[in-house]
């Protein structure tokens, strides 16, 4: 996702409908994808009971509601969660404040089961697999339901009559998106009309999204995308390096001086930044816009005085002379070890 950085305000280009009740993700609802295939090495959930659930492991730290997390917990009701288990077979609207419920992920919420007594129509079972794919970004658990049943009838454990047969995927990735799938199969009857689909991410306060709750919703031409947003922080110092009179000795802000500029980025959250572009227009009544050069970015805080003369801008910033001054900082990485991640750009101008 492309964050673009203007100087003392953030503005994400992206086209997509924000949640104004989410904090750290906001929807989409992109044009529809393969189901992630699962290999020899995918792991499933044999013989789960009725209203089951079963932490399982990750596979890699994802980022959630301003933390992260190595396990969750998925349940055959088609929801995974990060607290206490709490089962309940029936779905309700969201915000879900059910203990254990708070922080949670609802692909496809409803009394559903792998298999049940009776069966009327389709397979006679369903399944859970689950799986952690890919490798560096992209690594990502994927969570299908093949042919998971909607049970009409339970006695305690067990379901005696089920009805209907739903396939989805959840997949949650490393840079804390969140994807749902919902098949063109000719058994998937998963289209919402007895299901709550969403996120929530806390419920006192409430920061949740409902995409439906009982509701005819889903056409299987597209996919629901829940993209993290990180916490990009912008700010912008300068430093006198040279003069036509005192040199490097002391230089004094005087025609002909020579100015850098440092401009320092910050990502304090837990998910990745991609491509994150800075922008700043120098004036051209007081600055020589000609003399702009040796454009550069540093891992780390800024250090004006400290840094010297390079070029080694990324390939998506301007060139020398070019004016507005685009740094390309690329990737920021999110909080490591509770310390945010810094990247800072440097330019230099002649003072007219």
């Amino acid at each position: 996702m492309v964050r673009k950085l203007f100087l003392f305000w953030i503005f994400f280009c992206a086209t997509y409908a924000w949640s104004a009740d989410l904090v750290y993700l906001t929807r989409t609802t992109p044009t529809a994808t393969s189901l992630d295939t699962h290999t020899g090495g995918a792991t499933q959930w044999n013989n789960p009971p009725d209203d089951g659930s079963l932490s399982i492991n990750i596979g890699f730290s994802f980022p959630f509601n301003g933390t992260t997390y190595t396990t969750v917990k998925i349940t055959t009701n088609g929801k995974l969660n990060f607290g206490a288990d709490e089962i309940s077979g029936g779905n309700i609207a969201l915000p879900n404040g059910l203990a254990g419920d708070y922080q949670s992920i609802y692909p496809y919420w409803d009394n559903l089961t792998p298999n049940a007594l009776l069966i009327l129509g389709g397979p006679l079972t369903g399944s859970i697999k689950y799986e952690t794919l890919g490798s560096g970004n992209d690594q990502r658990l994927v969570v299908t339901y093949d042919n998971i049943l909607k049970c009409n009838l339970g006695l305690g454990s067990l379901c005696v009559l089920a009805l209907g047969h739903y396939t989805f995927q959840a997949v949650l990735y490393k840079n804390g998106d969140i994807r749902f799938r919902y098949p063109d199969t000719g058994s998937n009857d998963a289209d919402g009309s007895s299901a709550t689909i969403g996120v929530q991410e806390n419920f006192s306060p409430s920061h949740y999204d409902e995409f439906s709750y009982n509701t005819t919703s889903i056409d299987q031409t597209f996919d629901i995308l829940y993209s993290y947003i990180p916490s990009i922080s912008v700010s912008k110092t300068s430093c006198v390096i040279y003069d036509p009179v005192n040199s490097t000795t002391n230089p004094k802000r005087i025609p002909g001086s020579t100015i850098r500029y440092a401009i320092q980025v910050s990502n304090s959250t837990y998910g990745t930044a991609s491509a994150v572009f800075a922008t700043d227009t120098v004036d051209s009544g007081k600055f020589d816009t000609s003399t702009i050069k040796y454009l550069q970015i540093q891992s780390g805080t800024c250090n004006c005085t400290g840094v010297s003369s390079a070029n080694n801008n990324g390939s998506g910033g301007s060139d020398d002379g070019e004016n507005p001054v685009i740094l390309d900082y690329g990737s920021l990485t999110g909080v490591v070890g509770g310390v945010p991640t810094y990247k800072c750009g440097y330019f230099e101008v002649n003072v007219k």
